[in-house]
Parts: structure tokens; sequence; C-alpha cells
């Protein structure tokens, strides 16, 4: 099979999601074609997801040597080094992926949380903020923003992220009050 066509079926296999056979079809396409970056990329997509980090790494490194300013790649190796608690790492990744296309919100989120487990909090901060403003109705950037406002001792910062939260996702918002000693407001009945 030609490695178009290899290149078709593996993202015909991805939409059936038959993630082996895609693989398969990649490690194929990448003996005899070694220098297409979108299939390392995709083929760093599904190492990850198979939980094979060391291979995703490698994959998605080599589809940057081929294309370095492919921010879905930088992204996805972020995302990989994070998962491999590689957080040093994984926001050099991210934060190049931002100003390359500051549209990926989970970029942002991501740089949030492996700056929080860096200790950089303010930081992490201004990341989830815009992450918060690209995902208005994801609870998880605004649940992150409350950890780090709690790290630097501000609960009226934290209770602020709860209430913003409570308005769309009372079960998230339970978890911020739980996880960062927000008392109830006197509205409150469980």
């Amino acid at each position: 099979m030609s490695p178009r066509l290899l290149f078709l079926f593996a993202q015909a296999c991805i939409f059936f999601k038959q993630h082996g056979r895609a693989l398969q079809a990649l490690e194929t396409l990448l003996r005899e074609k070694p220098d297409h970056p979108r299939a390392w990329s995709i083929a760093g997509f599904l190492y990850a997801e198979k939980g094979r980090f060391g291979d995703a790494i490698a994959a998605f490194e080599r589809a940057l040597a081929l294309a370095p300013d492919d921010a879905p790649s930088l992204f996805n190796l972020g995302f990989v080094l994070q998962k491999a608690s590689r957080h040093e790492d994984a926001i050099t990744r991210l934060k190049r992926a931002v100003e390359l296309n500051p549209a990926i919100d989970r970029a942002w989120y991501g740089l949030g949380i492996s700056l929080i487990h860096t200790g950089r909090f303010q930081e992490a901060i201004e990341r989830l903020t815009e992450a918060a403003r690209l995902q208005p109705l994801n609870p998880y950037p605004r649940y992150q923003l409350a950890a780090a406002w709690f790290k630097l001792g501000e609960p009226e910062k934290v209770r602020a992220e709860y209430r913003k939260v409570k308005s769309f996702d009372p079960k998230i918002a339970a978890h911020i009050r739980a996880d960062f000693g927000v008392p109830r407001d006197g509205d409150e009945v469980d």
C-alpha cells in the first residue's frame, strides 16, 4: 500500500475507533516514509493513549524535528511530558504551543497545571485565567485557579472561584468548597 493510502487507512481506523490497526498502519508508513511529521504526531497520540509514554515522547519529538512549529504536536508532547511528571519540559512545550496558537485552550490549562506542580502559582493563575476565558463553562480551570489561590493564602479569591463555578457546575463547586475550606454562604442548603 502506498504511504498516502496507509495514512488515509490509519485516519479511517481512528474514525472507527480501531486505534491498534491505525497504529500498525502508521508504523508501516513511517518505516517507508520517516519524514512524515503528521504521521509521527498521530502515532504519538496513539502511543500516549496506550500509556506508552516513552514511545509517544519519541514520536512527538520526531514530528517536531520535522515541523518545529506544529502547535498540536507541541501541545500533545507537553501533555505527555506532564503525564510523565516532567513538568519543566512540559512547561517549555506548552508555552511554545500557546505562542503559536493561543486558541488551544487545553494547552493553557495544561500549562497552569504544570506551573502549579512546580510551585509557580502566580504564573499558573495567569495561564489558568486564560484557560477559563477560553472555556467559560469548563469548571476545571476554575477548580485549579481555586487551588492556586489556596496555595497563595487568598481565601477570598478561592471563594470567588467557588461562586463562579457554583453558577454552572454545583458538583465541582462542592469539591472546591470541600477541598479548600470554603465556608458555606448563608443562602446554601444541602
